[in-house]
């Protein structure tokens, strides 16, 4: 690998294994992926600007953001219009609206009595978030995102991701890891992520509350709509680097 940073922080990697149980010494548990970068380096993200770390530790899989993106549409909000539009109220006893809910390309997901699903349109270069009744008649394709924004967010991603293998034991009040073995790869190019959009890998998840308190108690509050993947499909977009 010609990567400079990739051979310094594997034989730091080696360095630390040879160590066998480490402390995880933070006052309240920093966890097991901030107690392999500090004992890399306490200034990890500066040093190692095109990697990623993530440890697995288990067989547990959960789903991880690979950014955030607002949709667009001729309506300069599209978000306060699709909760206004297709929201639900918060509860009985709050009746301003809120909208949640994870939409996929490979299937349509019911949310407050409508459908909704992604279209990827290469012809267009857009994702399109449709919306249609129980028959599945169309009713609504004003909110998309465009393949070259999405392709800048997506290239801010780190390059590499280097995937460590670790073992967790408790003693009493104390948690110590074990790194012992790990792999590195490569971000993939963007078609790529097109292709697991479509297949419902990747999906889109909106989180349109209300401020419960404050000045702005009852105002909108929009949380970010992310595209996500679960931590068992990362690698998806990823190719596995040869040593």
């Amino acid at each position: 690998m010609k990567n400079e940073e990739l051979k310094i922080l594997q034989k730091k990697f080696k360095k630390i294994a040879e160590k066998g149980y480490v402390e995880d010494k933070g006052d309240k548990k920093i966890g097991i992926t901030q107690t392999f970068n500090d004992l890399v380096s306490k200034d990890f993200k500066r040093e190692f600007k095109d990697i990623e770390i993530k440890v697995k530790k288990d067989y547990t899989s959960k789903y991880v953001e690979l950014f955030k993106a607002t949709p667009l549409g001729k309506e300069v909000n599209q978000i306060k219009r699709i909760r206004n539009k297709y929201g639900y109220p918060e509860s009985d006893e709050n009746r301003k609206k809120i909208f949640f809910g994870t939409v996929q390309a490979n299937a349509s997901t019911f949310i407050n009595g409508k459908l909704f699903r992604l279209k990827v349109d290469y012809d267009k270069e857009k994702i399109y978030l449709l919306i249609l009744e129980k028959d599945f008649a169309l009713i609504d394709d004003k909110a998309y995102w465009d393949f070259a924004d999405l392709e800048k967010k997506y290239k801010r991603r780190k390059k590499y991701l280097f995937i460590i293998k670790a073992w967790e034991k408790r003693e009493q009040d104390k948690v110590f890891y074990k790194y012992y073995d790990y792999y590195v790869l490569k971000l993939k190019d963007f078609k790529e992520f097109l292709k697991l959009l479509e297949q419902g890998i990747i999906r889109v998840n909106f989180k349109i509350d209300v401020h419960k308190k404050g000045p702005k108690v009852g105002d909108i509050d929009d949380k970010g709509t992310t595209f996500e993947v679960e931590e068992l499909d990362l690698e998806k977009l990823y190719e596995k680097i040869q040593e």
